[in-house]
């Protein structure tokens, strides 16, 4: 009778085994959600990588400096007028300061830097989109309207969940506008109205399709 009692409850104890495993076995519709959301994943962390690189190979061709011809008289070396973003902090939100403050101060050329600089070191943070921005502004107070354009561009395309891309979307057509592809600047204009409903750039760029609309023939 024990030796009964004892097998019964050992197959009892199997299948409760089985039935707890069958239960920890996620879905197969719930896995590939998962499996979906780590290939976007990967794909996101791809293209910021490159992102990077061209970043860094901008900078590099930039940071190169010319050399003076032999003088004479030795010389003490110059002091140099724009600060090595490599010698900045890098916690975050120090570099990104730093780096908007050079901005506000005028200092275009070391804001664009400084802003290449902190996406290269922190691609994954919540200002990467915010400084990809300011570089294409960079470029754009300068009047280099291509760049800019090619910079505001690279907001959407490689931060497309960042709060930035409708304002990016924004001077994106203005560069486009300025370097005479009206039929783009519409395009992008009502892309954003389309997309970004609620934004203020969605806003600005009603009115501007409204007066482009009423100049035209």
């Amino acid at each position: 009778m024990a030796r009964k009692t004892a097998l019964a409850l050992s197959f009892f104890m199997i299948i409760s085994f089985l039935g707890c495993a069958a239960m920890l076995e996620p879905p197969a519709d719930i896995q590939r959600s998962v499996d979906y959301l780590r290939q976007d994943i990967q794909k996101l962390q791809q293209e910021q990588a490159e992102l990077s690189k061209k970043i860094q190979a901008m900078t590099g061709m930039k940071g190169e400096a010319v050399q003076e011809a032999p003088s004479e008289v030795p010389q003490a070396p110059p002091k140099l007028a724009i600060e090595d973003p490599a010698n900045l902090s890098q916690d975050p939100g120090d570099l990104y300061k730093k780096a908007m403050d050079f901005m506000k101060d005028g200092r275009i050329e070391d804001a664009e830097r400084a802003f290449a600089d902190f996406i290269v070191k922190f691609p994954q943070s919540d200002l990467a989109d915010n400084a990809q921005y300011w570089i294409g502004e960079c470029f754009y107070s300068q009047k280099k309207f291509q760049e800019a354009k090619e910079g505001f561009a690279a907001v959407a395309e490689h931060f497309p969940f960042g709060n930035k891309v409708p304002d990016a979307l924004y001077k994106e057509a203005l560069c486009a506008g300025t370097l005479g592809n009206t039929e783009e600047r519409t395009s992008l204009l009502k892309q954003l109205v389309e997309n970004y409903p609620y934004s203020e750039a969605s806003a600005k760029a009603e009115d501007l399709l409204s007066q482009i609309e009423k100049s035209s023939p």
